[in-house]
């Protein structure tokens, strides 16, 4: 296994900045400073204002759980980002994702059982990374099932897990002990 190319940094070594960002984290949903907030809290200003889109991105917005559960794979799968897929696998099944779903997108298959609205997210976050455009078939569709709002927040929901994916891919962040990797795509 290649070694991450950050590694956490203790409480006595954070400058006040980054106590602050550490400190917003810990008190947040998320609870502890991991995943690509090891590399943001290097550059505190940025990890806050990460941690602001993030919140919105994730825990707020129009998108229903489940439909941002299966984008969040979608993504990992298409960087390949271990740590991203292993985290959201165990988190999915809290919002009632059977965890067949996860499994055929880690196989780079098409997951069963989509509702409309999260096929139609689906197929738009597919076009974003594979060409960072969407036909006008994908859109209007999306557009349908989610509203112009919702497509909105999808396209930016895609950029920031994409921005996360690079953090770890680039960081080398491991998924959590015992998880079990993608298989190659």
């Amino acid at each position: 296994m290649t070694e991450p190319r950050f590694r956490p940094l203790t409480p006595e070594e954070l400058s006040p900045a980054q106590q602050r960002l550490r400190a917003a984290l810990i008190a947040g949903p998320r609870g502890e400073v991991r995943g690509p907030y090891v590399p943001l809290i290097r550059s505190p200003e940025l990890g806050e204002r990460m941690r602001h889109l993030g919140d919105f991105i994730r825990f707020e917005g129009a998108l229903p759980p489940r439909l941002k559960e299966i984008v969040i794979f979608t993504v990992a799968r298409h960087w390949s980002v271990d740590f991203m897929f292993a985290v959201h696998r165990e988190m999915s099944a809290g919002v009632g994702l059977d965890r067949a779903i996860p499994d055929a997108i880690a196989a780079g298959r098409a997951p069963p059982g989509l509702a409309p609205a999260e096929q139609a997210a689906r197929d738009l976050a597919l076009e974003l990374l594979r060409s960072a455009r969407a036909s006008d078939a994908a859109f209007a569709a999306a557009r349908a099932a989610l509203g112009e709002a919702g497509v909105v927040e999808l396209i930016a929901f895609v950029g920031y897990y994409t921005t996360l994916a690079m953090l770890l891919n680039t960081a080398r962040i491991p998924a959590p002990e015992g998880a079990v990797p993608l298989p190659p795509s």
